[in-house]
């Protein structure tokens, strides 16, 4: 018999609803927020270096401001639930 050795990554335990009280915590103010199981083709986190899969979610800035600017990214990591990154979207324009 010819026993073959397989690595199985099991589910990563934070969960979308998980991601999104994580993001809540990190902004001081209400809003809306949107979840993404990738990462949304607008926006750019340049520097981000991980290979956790990861949440990307969409977020409100503290300041109430009319101004116009990119959107907050926050990246959670879907294994240990981690903020990795916490800033601009890079998506303006």
């Amino acid at each position: 018999m010819n026993s073959q050795v397989t690595n199985i990554k099991s589910f990563p335990p934070i969960t979308k609803q998980c991601a999104l009280e994580i993001a809540e915590r990190a902004v001081s103010r209400g809003g809306q927020f949107k979840c993404y199981s990738q990462q949304p083709k607008n926006c750019n986190t340049y520097g981000l270096k991980t290979n956790d899969p990861c949440w990307y979610v969409i977020a409100p800035w503290n300041e109430e401001s009319n101004v116009l600017r990119s959107s907050r990214l926050i990246v959670i990591s879907r294994v240990t639930g981690e903020v990795l990154y916490n800033g601009s979207a890079q998506d303006e324009g």
